[in-house]
């Protein structure tokens, strides 16, 4: 005779099921903890990096992003500040456009600082623009566009190829990077005497690009990266033999006879890097002017990026100077920032990954609370003989015992 589970046999066996659940509670309300306290951390600078890598191709979105964190109160007064020091009055009009553009407040004083220096600059541009025209070596913006159009005349061109040229042949050291340049802006444009170079040969791009990288080597405002660029670009670029003869042609007041000698003495390929970082300078010399190239070039490392230059300064036009004040190549690529942009990504994936885990064990345990397991048929067909042993006997006669 069969006998039915008691019912303190049905409690002992429940309680492990019962543990179970408790535990399983417990885990779903720890991860529902942890996901909630991890959210704050982790999605606001997963949807930035996505953001940011999504601008990755468009510099005028990259820095529209960054910003934000960058044009704090303290960080642009600080830029005014060096701006009114380097007496650059077209920067610091730049910073102020920014900050109002921004809702960053600028002191009044700044302002009147401001407006006295660009009310000064007039007296003292005849003198600069005079300086950097004979040196090359311009300070301010009129110093500075005095050495550009130096070079674009020509007269630049002969007087470092006269200075560098002369210390290789007296076995000097000598700048290969301004030799070898001054040697291409001769080469593609066609000096005269009567003329300096005035007319179409100094509408070329490229020269004028070229100019522009002259007066970044000479002043210091190259970067790195574009200075290592040039020194291979001009190196070994004119040798003695060239040197001594575009110098016997220039002397003879023969510039034609210079400029083929040289022509035919420089490398086809460095000419087409030199030719391809000019003609990008001056495409953002266009936009930027003289000031703002050199700016650019000292936060540029390829021509790629005097390329996005250009681009960022067609969506912020007026403030795209103070832009690469605040941010510098970081307004243009990615940059060192990549590492920590896939960091957050990574870590925005596995919270949604957690996170939709969470849900489905979630969903799970409340199905199970909502609807109960159907009982199985095998159960049921082995519980009828179980209910008729429990029943009275039988006896012969089918009748009950």
């Amino acid at each position: 005779m069969t006998t039915l589970p008691t019912p303190s046999d049905q409690s002992g066996a429940s309680r492990p099921s019962l543990r179970r659940r408790a535990v399983a509670g417990l885990l779903l309300a720890g991860l529902a903890v942890g996901l909630a306290a991890a959210a704050p951390a982790v999605l606001p600078g997963a949807w930035q990096a996505w953001r940011l890598r999504q601008a990755a191709d468009d510099p005028a979105a990259l820095a529209a992003l960054r910003l934000p964190a960058a044009a704090t109160e303290a960080r642009l007064g600080a830029e005014i500040d060096a701006a009114l020091a380097a007496k650059d009055a077209e920067l610091g009009r730049s910073l102020v456009a920014l900050a109002e553009a921004q809702g960053v407040p600028v002191s009044p004083e700044r302002r009147a600082a401001l407006a006295a220096l660009e009310e000064g600059a007039t007296a003292r541009g005849f003198a600069d623009a005079a300086r950097g025209f004979a040196t090359g070596r311009g300070e301010g913006l009129p110093g500075i566009a005095g050495a550009v159009a130096g070079d674009l005349t020509g007269y630049g061109d002969l007087r470092d190829l006269w200075t560098e040229g002369g210390k290789l042949l007296r076995r000097e050291p000598y700048d290969e990077v301004l030799l070898g340049l001054s040697a291409v802006g001769l080469a593609l444009t066609g000096v005269t005497v009567a003329s300096f170079g005035t007319g179409a040969g100094a509408s070329v791009p490229a020269h004028a690009g070229a100019a522009a990288l002259k007066v970044a080597t000479r002043t210091g405002r190259l970067s790195k990266a574009l200075g290592a660029t040039l020194a291979r670009s001009t190196r070994g670029l004119v040798d003695g033999d060239a040197a001594k003869a575009a110098l016997a042609a220039a002397g003879r007041l023969d510039l034609a006879a210079a400029r083929q000698t040289l022509r035919g003495a420089l490398r086809p390929g460095a000419v087409r890097t030199l030719g391809e970082l000019g003609t990008e300078a001056a495409g953002v010399q266009a936009r930027l002017g003289a000031r703002g190239t050199l700016q650019a070039l000292a936060v540029a490392e390829t021509a790629d990026d005097l390329r996005r230059t250009g681009r960022l300064a067609q969506g912020f036009g007026g403030r795209t100077r103070a832009v690469l004040a605040l941010l510098g190549r970081g307004a243009l690529v990615l940059g060192s920032g990549l590492l920590a942009l896939a960091q957050g990504l990574w870590l925005g994936l596995a919270w949604f990954l957690a996170a939709a885990l969470f849900c489905r064990r979630l969903g799970t345990a409340i199905g199970r609370m909502i609807w109960r397991r159907p009982v199985r048929r095998g159960a049921a067909r082995a519980a009828k003989p179980v209910a008729q042993e429990s029943g009275p006997p039988v006896l012969a006669d089918g009748r009950a015992g």
